[in-house]
Order: C-alpha cells, then structure tokens, then sequence
C-alpha cells in the first residue's frame, strides 16, 4: 500500500472553471465607422464606373439615319458599287431627307423577281465542278421585292419574258415628264422591300413630295422629260455590272451627286460617199 502525506490527503484540489459566454456585441461607434467604410467604397465603385463609360462616346443624333420612329435602318446592307470614272459627292438637299422616305419609293419600284443570264437555263445548279453557269443564274427570286431591274424588259430563247414595273410609268409613251411621272409612281402599289430593317404598311408609304422631286432629279438628271431608255441606262450606272438595283445602292446613287459625268451622246454614223 502506498502512503501518502496527510497534508496531501487533507489538501483540497481546485480545478479551473470555465465560463462560456456569448461575445459582446459591438459598440455604436464601431457600427457608424463600418457603415461609414461600406458607404465610401461604393461611392468609389460608382466613380470609377462612371469613368470607365465616359471614355466611350456615343455617335451624335445627327451622324445616325434620319428615320421615322427609328423603324428603318441599313444594318447589314450590301455595300454600294462605286466607279472611278466619277467623283460623288453628298447633295445637301437629298440628304436632309430622312431615309425611310426613299424605302418608301424603293418599296414601290422593287420586284421580287429577276431576269439574269438565259443561258444559265440549262444548268441543273447542282454545284457541279468546272461548271460555267454553276454561279450564274437565269432567274433570281426572293419572297420580298429586292431589286429594280436596271433593263426595260428581257425575253429569253425559249419564251420566257420579264418587263419591270418602273416600265408602267410611262403608259406606252415614249417619254414622260415629272409631273406625270411622280403621279404614277405614287400610284404603284408598296410592298416592304428587303434590305432596310423594320417594316412598313401600304398605309404608311406615302413619301414626301421631296424624295419624289429628289428621285426624279437623280434618274433625268434635272431634264424636262425622261425616256425609258433613258432610265434604264441611269439605273444601271446606280449598280454597274449588275441586272438590278438592290437597296443600298439605290440610296447612295438618290442621295449623291455626280459632279463630272460623260455626256449620253447617240451613235453618229457618217456615210462615206
């Protein structure tokens, strides 16, 4: 048996204690100084964000389209052919028109149907290689009017043959002026064409009498009459190399004009006797 001392055997032993408690909550003045922190660093964000977009500038009203409710646009256009025979240069008068008045106009000579090559007929379109006409098509199509044909009519081989609607304007005349000209074009039925977004009711294609002034300006180049010869050569030079005239080409050519152009003089033949 082990012995122990009686002072050991008497002493009483305190064992250490512990308290749990909950920690205090923080004071009033700790409240203010982190409310006060999350208030300056979300006044520096904000800051900073409105310097960040400062550095970006918006284009100005006046450099957009001049559309109506913002319902026309241009976005994706094909990109206008330009010929270095003549130099362009914008027209102040054309331009100050908004654009979806010549939509208007275009939407009433457009056509979803265009006669190409006749000799693309025979071509199964099938992609096959070394193929002359695998590019080149006899008729084009599209489910809205696309084009202004830039030919007065076109008859194929085997019979097949396309006169455009701008070709009404003359009622069988062999030349017109401007004022029966603007009235018969007003009289063609609208259809929203392809190429400008959005999309307009025959309700809302009246034009302005400035774009038709305009329009008739650019097609017989300020001449009292217009002859259908006439209008087609000019609707080709809108497009060169093309059989029609699609939208964004149609603008460029209404709205600029052509300071230096060569004269469409008539063949002379000279008999040598």
């Amino acid at each position: 048996r082990l012995a122990l001392p009686f002072h050991v055997l008497t002493h009483k032993v305190t064992w250490p204690r512990f308290v749990w408690s909950s920690p205090r909550p923080p004071s009033s003045s700790k409240l203010s100084r982190c409310f006060l922190t999350m208030t300056l660093l979300r006044a520096s964000l904000l800051a900073s964000c409105v310097a960040a977009a400062s550095a970006f500038s918006l284009v100005p009203s006046s450099m957009l389209p001049s559309l109506r409710a913002g319902s026309i646009s241009t976005t994706g256009a094909r990109a206008p052919a330009r010929t270095a025979a003549c130099s362009m240069s914008m027209s102040a008068r054309a331009e100050d028109i908004p654009e979806v008045e010549f939509v208007k106009i275009f939407g009433r000579l457009g056509e979803k149907t265009l006669f190409g090559d006749g000799s693309a007929g025979a071509c199964c379109h099938s992609g096959c290689e070394n193929c002359e006409w695998r590019y080149t098509f006899d008729i084009l199509q599209s489910a809205r009017p696309k084009w202004i044909p830039a030919y007065s009519e076109k008859i194929f081989d085997d019979g097949r043959e396309h006169h455009p609607k701008w070709k009404t304007l003359f009622a069988d005349e062999a030349k017109i002026g401007k004022e029966a000209f603007l009235a018969n074009l007003k009289g063609l039925k609208f259809d929203m064409p392809l190429g400008p977004a959005g999309f307009l009711t025959a309700k809302q294609a009246d034009y302005s009498d400035e774009a038709g002034d305009a329009v008739w300006e650019r097609l017989s180049k300020g001449k009292d009459t217009l002859t259908t010869k006439q209008m087609s050569i000019r609707l080709r030079k809108m497009s060169p190399g093309e059989e029609g005239i699609m939208w964004s080409d149609f603008l460029t050519a209404t709205v600029a004009r052509e300071e230096e152009e060569e004269e469409e003089l008539e063949p002379i033949i000279i008999s040598m006797e």
